[in-house]
């Protein structure tokens, strides 16, 4: 009996540790839903710390044509030149789901300016995790649905931050400085903005004659010392085409 006691048991434990063990089923997550309600409208009242909120300390951001950056300082880069540009928007939830304390959320977007111009639309892919009982976005990825740039004329306007404002107006105000650069490479027009509120805030708006001419230099060695020597951070850079 002692024998078959102990086997029992063993049934029983071994019973349970599969238990334990098997995955949890994924399900539908309103908490993850009311967190992203959190984020959007904290957008739209541009309130950066209010997006910030919802990372991790470790998020890693994946914008598009942009290298991955981590962090707050990221968030609040990215995120913060959006605000400080005056965009905004809103998002339509694909699918959002969670099980144990990972979850994710994909889903498309459309951002839009103040007066209400759409100016991008894409789609997005979030991992969730649940830290000390509270959901936060682990890696946020997302791109447009527009169309690649194409060779031909066609305008571009750049937002991005700079580590020094008078630096990199310098390089733009200069007789040899960038301008002479672009146009020699399909880019004769281009205009110079600088936020008031944010002085290291910059962008461009860039009319591109030829589109493989300027794509070339800005995958060049030219083109990425100038934009290194300029103090451009790339992961804050947003790059928008005129839609015809």
């Amino acid at each position: 009996m002692r024998f078959l006691n102990l086997a029992t048991a063993l049934l029983v434990i071994v019973g349970l540790a599969a238990c334990a063990a098997a995955p949890q089923e994924s399900q539908q997550s309103p908490e993850i839903a009311a967190k992203s309600k959190v984020w959007i409208d904290a957008l739209n009242a541009g309130d950066i710390e209010g997006v910030v909120a919802t990372y991790s300390a470790d998020a890693r951001i994946l914008p598009p044509n942009a290298e991955l950056a981590t962090g707050h300082d990221a968030v609040r880069a990215i995120f913060g030149g959006m605000i400080d540009a005056g965009i905004g928007g809103s998002i339509e939830t694909i699918e959002i789901s969670a099980a144990a304390d990972i979850g994710y959320h994909v889903g498309t977007f459309t951002l839009v300016t103040e007066d209400g111009t759409t100016v991008d639309q894409g789609k997005f892919i979030e991992t969730w995790r649940q830290i000390d009982g509270e959901w936060k976005i682990s890696n946020d990825q997302f791109n447009s649905d527009l169309p690649t740039m194409a060779s031909g004329g066609t305008t571009l306007a750049i937002t991005h931050e700079v580590e020094d404002a008078d630096r990199w107006l310098a390089a733009w105000q200069s007789e040899s400085g960038r301008h002479e650069l672009f146009a020699e490479h399909g880019a004769s027009s281009v205009r110079v903005f600088q936020s008031p509120e944010n002085p290291n805030l910059t962008g461009l708006l860039i009319d591109v004659e030829d589109m493989e001419a300027f794509q070339a230099l800005l995958a060049s060695d030219a083109g990425m010392n100038a934009k290194a020597e300029d103090g451009v951070k790339d992961a804050t850079m947003s790059v928008l085409a005129e839609i015809r």
